[in-house]
């Protein structure tokens, strides 16, 4: 390829690889772009001088978000460690989420204050303590921007040494969006105020080989081959290397896959790229990368955070039931099983124990598949329908050389993002997203007309890529170039396989399935792995009758299950964010607030206005935001207004900041009585207009605009339900009805499953609030389907098993457990099918052939 698209290659010259993005132009708009930049952060710290303090972070527009701190306004230079004369801005940094080990950091540590302002994005470092910063925005216009948008490749590359290129990234950063500032090591004794220094500086630098020599045998890569400013991470005048870094083994962080593939590896040599495809993903939410672990037992002597989603195959992952109580619930407590498919019941036999005890005590199991939940529910394992968790890949970074040819092995060079015209390339590309690209398609006969563009790729890793497919370097390179295209290339990609559709439909790409009667490219469809997954794209299937409404040659609509998409990865963040290390990592990487799939997809002819009234205690409670959810499910581009008795703008939104994050558009408005009487909601609505709901009251369906203008109420008289149109617009004469339930009504549609509610055509139902706070909501009822189906974080379980009797039994070990015959124990086998086979060929009693099912899943709830 040309020079101006070469591979990373230590040959780069240094004058392709200019750093700062103010030095691409001229010396006016240099001046004009720094003068801005020093108003921003001038206007920034102005801004903190003014705040109070107190324990909340928050978040000021643009960079940085910080705790609220009384920070005076900037007076003097500080250079070397020096004061002198000016005005600069002090930045005090440290990204890594260890902290340093050269300062004890206490509850009662004090922030560093003046004109100097700590960033420290991990809680776990400076005890929550300081700014925290987004990098993608900071980095923006620089070199290392797709360093930080591409960061789970980037962490598979350098692993452990990922923290300390993301800690000189955001000085260097600073330093390039100002020539005011100045930053330091957080325990170091130097100040940087230039860039200048670290000019030869390049993280994507792999000396112009395979990064896998360095990186899979000690789990680290070389520093040096990148030219890594030293000096930023140690004492001054000091010898000793990164003497200010910390100990990159207090807490480890593991993925799976084999950093060698045998030779025997299926497809005669090739490899399915899908596993690491998978792998890339739960990368994707750490903050750095420890090792790499086998899929099988990945658990096995290991103490750190670990990331479940996978096909298991048989035998199926081992989950380690460690005897001392407080190791074992260490694990469970560091193990996020987000996203898991296996086809039997060996995964329950062989982790049973386990996986009851995590399920009841630590979180619910996530499944990947419709069938993998079917299998646990009929156990009574508390479980939920996730989907993948490729469906949050996030890959903008990286364009590809196209030169006009198909090349094959799927070898195009990245273009080099220390090359001046590399941003131009990206927006270019970008901007022109032209190819179909046809990734492993079981049936071409079904394909509409193909443009002269189409491109065909496999995601099996040819064996000969572009060395082997073996190592895992050259896997995830494979993959990472994959990826890319569909991000930044692809018009549309056509596929069979799922890792290749749903990655690429995270990335904002309509995918267009195609199936052929069962069948994929890894064999017929038999064991129910991608149950649940398909209906997020278009499809094509001869023998379902499922056409395209389109053809290729001009727009192609958006993926018709955009808004599940966009459900199933807002409760993958619901879930991740728990554990610290994640949530913090995601904000510093720029993923949160999530980009919406289906921000786009407004359907006009439905209400978008809803409203709400409600307390500050409503704003912790689950039943409440369950009722946000339940309109974010039918209408996820609403706009959704709750006015909060007592709110302060700027406070505390409890469990409601969720939708936000996950980029719903749900505000608080303060108010001074949240009563809800019919004029004080009829003045709301002629304001307004639109739809309000009681804090009971949950939506069936979507509400279209045509339903006539009106109101219900329940027992004490208040709204539970008013449609009305701003500025009295006439109404449409479409009639509605909605129901109350009562106290006993309500606790039947809760508890009893054969209880059905009296009408089907009710747009709402409105619960009777005291039944709902004092019951739970069993399993399969009407209140099930209504309030825990039809929303958005479903991994957040407020359900029940109902009750079933059963024989106490007393087991191999000593413990106690119920046996329920009714209970499935593998293929669709009942325990008491079971139960019967192993007193005929084993010759045991009823209580032993009974313990030994038991044993092998057929417990009771």
């Amino acid at each position: 390829p040309p020079a101006s698209s070469r591979p990373y290659s230590s040959s780069t010259t240094s004058s392709q690889r200019r750093r700062p993005h103010r030095q691409r132009g001229g010396r006016t708009s240099r001046h004009i772009e720094g003068a801005l930049i020093a108003t921003i952060i001038f206007s920034v710290i102005t801004f903190l001088k003014f705040q109070s303090t107190a324990t909340v972070r928050k978040s000021v527009p643009g960079v940085i978000t910080t705790q609220d701190q009384d920070r005076p306004r900037p007076r003097h230079d500080v250079l070397d460690g020096s004061s002198g004369s000016g005005t600069q801005s002090h930045f005090i940094v440290w990204m890594y989420p260890f902290p340093p080990p050269n300062i004890e950091i206490k509850n009662d540590w004090e922030v560093p204050s003046g004109d100097k302002i700590l960033i420290c994005p991990y809680k776990t470092a400076c005890h929550g303590k300081g700014s925290t910063i987004n990098l993608a925005a900071l980095t923006k216009d620089t070199l290392y921007n797709s360093y930080i948008l591409d960061h789970p490749y980037q962490k598979l590359r350098h692993m452990k040494e990922f923290c300390h290129h993301i800690q000189v990234i955001a000085m260097i950063s600073l330093l390039l969006k100002n020539d005011g500032v100045c930053v330091q090591t957080l325990g170091g004794d130097n100040w940087f105020c230039s860039a200048e220094s670290f000019s030869d500086y390049n993280p994507y630098d792999n000396g112009g080989q395979s990064w896998s020599a360095s990186t899979e045998s000690s789990g680290e890569s070389d520093l040096s081959i990148s030219k890594f400013p030293y000096q930023l991470l140690s004492h001054k005048g000091s010898s000793q290397v990164l003497s200010l870094a910390p100990d990159m083994t207090k807490e480890e962080f593991a993925t799976y896959g084999p950093w060698n593939v045998s030779t025997d590896v299926r497809l005669g040599g090739r490899y399915n790229s899908g596993e690491d495809i998978q792998s890339l993903a739960g990368v994707g939410w750490y903050p750095f990368l420890s090792s790499v672990r086998t899929k099988e037992d990945p658990l096995n002597n290991y103490s750190g955070y670990y990331i479940a989603n996978s096909l298991q195959q048989s035998p199926p992952m081992k989950m380690p039931y460690l005897e001392e109580a407080k190791e074992r619930r260490s694990l469970m407590e560091k193990l996020d099983i987000v996203s898991m498919f296996f086809g039997g019941a060996d995964m329950i036999q062989r982790n049973g124990k386990f996986l009851r005890e995590y399920t009841n005590e630590v979180y619910p199991f996530g499944c990947r598949s419709t069938l993998s939940c079917a299998t646990l529910k009929a156990h009574k394992i508390r479980s939920y329908f996730s989907s993948c968790l490729t469906l949050t890949s996030t890959y903008q970074g990286s364009v590809l050389y196209h030169d006009g040819s198909s090349p094959s092995l799927n070898g195009l060079p990245l273009l080099n993002p220390a090359l001046v015209n590399f941003t131009s390339a990206v927006k270019k590309a970008k901007e022109e997203k032209d190819l179909v690209l046809l990734v492993d398609v079981v049936d071409r006969s079904v394909l509409p007309p193909l443009p002269s563009n189409a491109r065909w790729l496999s995601a099996d890793i040819p064996k000969g890529y572009p060395r082997s497919c073996q190592p895992q370097s050259e896997r995830i390179d494979y993959c990472y170039r994959l990826l890319s295209q569909y991000a930044n290339h692809a018009k549309v990609v056509i596929t069979s396989r799922i890792h290749v559709g749903l990655p690429a439909a995270a990335m904002g790409t309509p995918v267009i399935f195609v199936s052929k009667g069962g069948w994929l490219p890894g064999g017929k469809e038999k064991t129910g792995r991608v149950a649940g997954l398909l209906d997020i794209f278009h499809r094509i299937d001869k023998t379902k009758n499922l056409t395209l409404g389109f053809d290729l040659s001009g727009p192609i609509p958006p993926n018709p299950g955009n808004h599940e998409a966009d459900r199933r990865r807002a409760s993958f963040w619901h879930r991740l964010k728990r554990v610290s290390y994640y949530e913090d990592a995601a904000r510093l990487f720029g993923r949160i607030p999530l980009q919406r799939l289906g921000a786009g997809m407004v359907q006009d002819h439905f209400h978008n206005n809803f409203h709400f009234v409600m307390n500050q205690t409503d704003l912790s409670d689950w039943r409440s935001r369950r009722t946000i959810e339940a309109v974010l499910f039918f209408h996820p581009n609403a706009k959704i207004l709750i006015h909060v008795e007592g709110y302060v703008s700027g406070g505390s939104q409890g469990l409601f900041t969720i939708f936000a994050e996950s980029g719903y558009d749900v505000r608080l408005i303060p108010i001074s009585s949240q009563r809800a009487s019919v004029e004080q909601i009829k003045m709301l609505l002629q304001k307004f207009g639109g739809v309000f709901l009681s804090k009971c009251t949950f939506i069936r369906g979507a509400l279209p605009v045509a339903l006539d203008e009106g109101y219900s109420l329940d027992e004490h008289g208040d709204v539970a339900l008013m449609i009305g149109k701003k500025a009295a617009a006439k109404a449409t004469n479409k009639t509605w009805v909605a129901s109350y339930l009562s106290s006993t009504q309500t606790q039947q549609c809760m508890s009893d499953p054969k209880w059905e509610m009296e009408s089907t055509e009710d747009i709402a139902i409105t619960v009777d609030r005291a039944s709902l706070l004092e019951h739970d909501i069993i399993m399969d009822t009407r209140c099930y389907d209504l309030i825990e189906k039809n929303c958005i974080y479903n991994d957040d379980l407020h359900w029940k098993y109902g009750k079933e009797t059963g024989v106490l039994l007393k087991l191999s070990d000593g413990s106690t457990a119920r046996y329920c015959e009714g209970q499935i124990w593998s293929h669709n086998v009942s325990c008491k099918k079971r139960v019967e086979y192993m007193k005929s060929i084993h010759s045991l009693s009823d209580q032993d052939a009974m313990i030994s099912t038991l044993q092998h899943g057929c417990l009771c709830a």
